[in-house]
């Protein structure tokens, strides 16, 4: 029995069959809450092979952006996702987490005193933290030096979708809600567009790099995570402006420069994948039913912390469907109804 926090229910509403649009990340998560609820679960999905969803390394990190800040609720969700993730492996006897180690290399002086002065704080706490010292490492430099980190985790995503679409019926009879987990597409619906969703372009590589040997995550703002073997994926962009969801040359010359400065090895692209992230400015998930359409419901803005943030989204989601539980205020969509 997972422990989240959440009121015991006082009433349960008849809703006995929810219709999920839209089956990446956010869709799949919801079904397997509902199910666990006792809610019947059909949707229907988009047939696009690149989605944000399968493109996406699925890392959940208690660190992050160039400010080192502490991901915001970063212990509690990290907990919430692992159990989450757990009971899916073993109910569909599949390996979705994996642990790792995090280096990040420090690009400008500035860094390494906000480091110093957030690890004073105890802000990293309880994290097993240890500092680098400019230099050269294993082949790596550190000009203005970094620090190393656990408590990162890679989560397989388009394989979560794969194995939970599987106890998901596409048929629809006459489902009582239906949530949208449209990602970007929200933008285009007259009953959703006006939620903070700023969809963000980002392009990742696959590649082989022989001759390295990595057992942690690199990164100097672009990350470098093993595959397998001589296989590695180097990441991400991040384009606000950038509409088109096809893969561009600048991004694979920028993620092919920073990778560079990182180790000294050939690279060779064996793929470029791009797609556009449901993001909101604030990094918060947008969940709830919409004010003046009962049966309709909202799932959308994992952005870059879908892996992270989207179980307890989903979980929170879920039960205000069946239990009428509130939705946590920050989440809850009601604080964007302006009309």
């Amino acid at each position: 029995m997972r422990k989240c926090g959440c009121p015991r229910p006082s009433r349960k509403i008849s809703v006995n069959h929810v219709h999920i649009v839209g089956f990446g990340l956010a869709g799949a998560l919801l079904s397997w809450e509902l199910r666990l609820l006792g809610v019947a679960v059909s949707y229907h999905d988009y047939a696009e092979e690149h989605t944000s969803s399968r493109v996406a390394a699925g890392m959940i990190t208690p660190i992050t952006g160039r400010r080192l800040k502490p991901t915001w609720r970063g212990a509690e969700l990290t907990q919430l996702a692992r159990l989450t993730y757990e009971a899916i492996e073993h109910t569909h006897d599949v390996e979705l987490w994996r642990d790792w180690t995090l280096r990040r290399v420090f690009r400008e002086e500035i860094m390494n005193t906000w480091f110093h002065e957030r690890l004073q704080r105890g802000e990293y706490h309880p994290l097993e933290v240890n500092e680098i010292i400019p230099g050269t490492y294993e082949n790596v430099e550190y000009p203005f030096g970094g620090f190393s980190h656990n408590g990162v985790a890679i989560v397989d995503i388009p394989m979560l979708i794969d194995v939970l679409k599987k106890g998901t019926v596409q048929s629809v009879s006459q489902p009582l809600l239906t949530v949208d987990c449209t990602g970007y597409r929200a933008l285009q619906d007259p009953r959703w567009d006006w939620l903070p969703i700023e969809p963000s372009k980002g392009e990742i590589l696959d590649v082989t790099i022989p001759g390295l040997q990595l057992d942690h995550v690199l990164t100097n703002g672009t990350w470098i995570l093993p595959v397998r073997g001589e296989h590695f994926r180097i990441g991400a962009t991040h384009n606000w402006d950038d509409q088109d969801p096809r893969p561009t040359g600048e991004a694979r010359v920028k993620l092919l420069e920073d990778a560079r400065r990182l180790v000294p090895h050939e690279i060779y692209v064996d793929e470029q994948k791009a797609a556009l992230r449901p993001s909101t400015r604030f990094k918060r998930p947008l969940v709830g039913i919409h004010p003046l359409e009962p049966t309709r419901a909202v799932f959308n803005g994992l952005g870059t912390k879908g892996a992270l943030q989207g179980p307890w989204a989903a979980q929170q989601l879920a039960r205000h469907i069946v239990y009428g539980e509130l939705l946590d205020p920050d989440i809850d969509i009601k604080r964007w109804w302006k009309q």
